[in-house]
């Protein structure tokens, strides 16, 4: 599926859970910041993308995709990320500008940074993880 595609969809369930004309939600714009989306309208949100696509989906994912490419090296230290963790946080995030990926950034301020693009780039990874998943059980049932 494409990111476009996906992006349609978020649009749509933005609007419809926040209220957001869907001429203001841009891949660029912040959700907690720029959007001014709060906590649980972001519980409404992954809850129908859930839904909609039939994955599950944690912000807490990042950072779990993260650890497994850091290969045991600390990705926080005390809610504070690791230099390690922000690279790889950098390498994943492109949608974000890499200047804001700065030492002493806490688990809690990095959520500030995460982009519509951001929760469409976790969705289409959800639904790559789903249909890889998809197909191993469904050859094991060979």
């Amino acid at each position: 599926m494409q990111i476009n595609e996906i992006f349609e969809k978020v649009k749509e369930v933005i609007e419809e859970s926040c209220g957001i004309d869907a001429n203001e939600i841009e891949l660029k714009k912040t959700l907690f910041g720029d959007l001014n989306i709060d906590s649980i309208d972001m519980v409404d949100i992954l809850f129908e993308l859930e839904t909609e696509y039939d994955i599950e989906l944690k912000i807490s994912d990042l950072e779990k995709r993260s650890k497994e490419e850091m290969g045991g090296k600390p990705y926080e230290i005390g809610g504070v990320l690791t230099p390690e963790g922000l690279e790889t946080l950098k390498k994943n995030m492109t949608e974000v500008n890499p200047n804001l990926f700065v030492e002493g950034l806490t688990v809690h301020q990095l959520m500030q940074l995460f982009t519509v693009h951001s929760l469409c780039k976790l969705v289409e990874y959800q639904i790559e993880q789903k249909k890889q998943s998809d197909e191993n059980l469904s050859n094991l049932d060979r």
